[in-house]
């Protein structure tokens, strides 16, 4: 080995080579993402996924039933003062169509659940917590065209509440029914 860097100076060498040919090899290449690509165009990196059935179009009549009922629950059901989280949608033609929203409970308390629907004869609501905050907390069936009301206390963690259409669907099948429920809390303590 000598003073001026022995064996030190062939591996830096080595090592510079390596990086420059890496470099070299790099500058040759371009960057591109495949979105809009077909997976001839794109490469054999190209991702495929399988193709999937559009959704049923939606009858031009029962979507604009849909969109009257909507209309009427939001009247309905407003946006409460304290209001936590809620949804509102359609709750379909039959009892397994229906409806699901959550959220997060930030602090323990008492909490005023309202729901509604319209365009079916009647409602189940369910609010449930997971089980360590006490399971179902709520199970009601009301009669649509009027407002569900109930205190329940949560804890802190995720609740949910879900909306079905309840019974066999009503003599008029097809009607936009809507559902929708707000969970607020309760300020007033009543």
């Amino acid at each position: 080995m000598s003073a001026t860097g022995g064996m030190h100076r062939p591996v830096r060498a080595a090592l510079l080579l390596a990086v420059a040919a890496t470099a070299a090899s790099l500058a040759g290449c371009e960057v591109a993402d495949d979105v809009g690509l077909s997976p001839a165009a794109a490469g054999p990196s190209a991702r495929s996924y399988p193709a999937r059935a559009p959704l049923p179009a939606l009858d031009p009549e029962l979507a604009a039933a849909q969109a009257r009922n909507l209309l009427e629950l939001d009247a309905v059901l407003g946006s409460p003062e304290g209001l936590l989280f809620g949804g509102s949608g359609g709750i379909g033609d039959t009892s397994s169509g229906g409806l699901a929203t959550s959220g997060i409970i930030t602090r323990a308390g008492q909490y005023k659940v309202t729901a509604a629907c319209v365009g079916a004869a009647d409602a189940h609501l369910s609010v449930t917590q997971g089980a360590r905050q006490g399971g179902t907390l709520l199970e009601r069936n009301f009669d649509c065209g009027s407002v569900a009301e109930a205190l329940i206390d949560l804890l802190p963690g995720t609740a949910s509440a879900h909306l079905i259409r309840y019974g066999d669907g009503g003599p008029e099948p097809r009607t936009g029914a809507v559902a929708g429920v707000r969970i607020s809390f309760n300020e007033s303590g009543q």
